[in-house]
């Protein structure tokens, strides 16, 4: 492995991290176990289980993900066996409490059009009162799932797995232009080839606990989002360089920010991926190059972001 390029990477290992976010643990677990008793080989059950934790991005946005088979997202019967895990967990009368509901949810399986395999599993799984319980409890269903799951983690290029957490960038902020800057910026400074692809991975991922705060009640504190992003993104392995960056976006530069961090504590490319993010969140305002930059400035002489690094955004932006 070139440490220079590439990094070791798992797919479930990845996805798991993020799966609080779109509450989809449910949907993978009762996929594997259907799976599981569908005697699916070992590569098919751990692409089935990252498929059903990813399904929310949906299957076009998951086409350059690092399944183990490409041809997962064709495959018929996984897509159905997925599917109606989601439409299963969605279903009201499963979600309220599942083993005192039986009768519903078995009524529900029987009017299903997926085939009769599907339903003889699920029939046999809902009989178990251990599988309605393992649904309750969230540190039972991914302990099942390592349990279950064999060890497929490989070597990926930094650039394969920008591929995939753009989509989670692209799924919190639609039309999303903050990786082609933070590339911008990274070649300006001329980074190194690994701290470049990491920078712009870090600039992909700094907004996924923003899923975390998506309840009116948090909505006058959705600033403190990078707490819920450390928290996530520490799951993953090979991560800590990415966490690191994330977690500071928005700290500033006199410690008035979530962690109180000050300038002594903030390295050269927390303040630049810190000054992205303010200047990306202008940029949702509608406000022009002239007028975000308008804004930086001003917060720049009150100390809270760096001005040189200002200086070189309205150059390096302005078209």
């Amino acid at each position: 492995m070139d440490k220079k390029k590439e990094m070791v990477f798992n797919l479930n290992n990845f996805l798991l991290a993020f799966a609080d976010f779109f509450d989809s643990k449910k949907r993978a677990y009762i996929s594997l176990n259907i799976a599981i008793e569908l005697n699916y080989d070992d590569r098919k059950l751990a692409d089935i289980t990252a498929l059903a934790l990813a399904y929310d991005l949906g299957l076009e946005a998951l086409e350059n993900f690092s399944f183990l088979d490409k041809n997962i997202l064709k495959d018929k019967d996984v897509l159905e066996i997925v599917d109606f895990s989601n439409k299963l967990v969605l279903n009201n009368e499963f979600n309220k409490n599942s083993i005192n509901n039986k009768k519903v949810i078995l009524e529900f399986i029987d009017k299903s059009s997926c085939n009769e395999d599907i339903k003889d599993v699920l029939i046999e799984l809902i009989s178990k009162v251990s599988f309605h319980l393992d649904l309750e409890n969230s540190n039972e269903i991914v302990l099942f799932i390592y349990s279950k799951l064999n060890d497929f983690t490989i070597v990926l290029k930094f650039e394969d797995i920008l591929k995939m957490s753009m989509k989670f960038n692209s799924f919190v902020e639609k039309d999303s232009k903050i990786v082609e800057k933070a590339e911008l910026l990274a070649n300006y400074f001329e980074f190194e080839h690994k701290d470049k692809e990491l920078f712009k991975i870090a600039s992909s991922l700094q907004n996924i606990g923003k899923l975390a705060l998506c309840n009116d009640k948090n909505k006058n504190n959705f600033n403190i989002y990078p707490y819920y992003t450390k928290i996530a993104l520490s799951q993953i392995m090979q991560f800590d360089d990415i966490v690191k960056l994330c977690k500071n976006v928005e700290e500033r530069l006199d410690g008035s920010g979530l962690f109180n961090l000050e300038a002594k504590d903030l390295s050269f490319k927390d303040r630049l991926l810190i000054s992205l993010v303010f200047y990306n969140n202008l940029l949702k305002e509608d406000l022009n190059h002239e007028e975000i930059i308008s804004n930086m400035k001003k917060e720049a002489k009150l100390g809270k972001i760096d001005e040189s690094i200002v200086d070189i955004f309205d150059k390096l932006f302005i078209n």
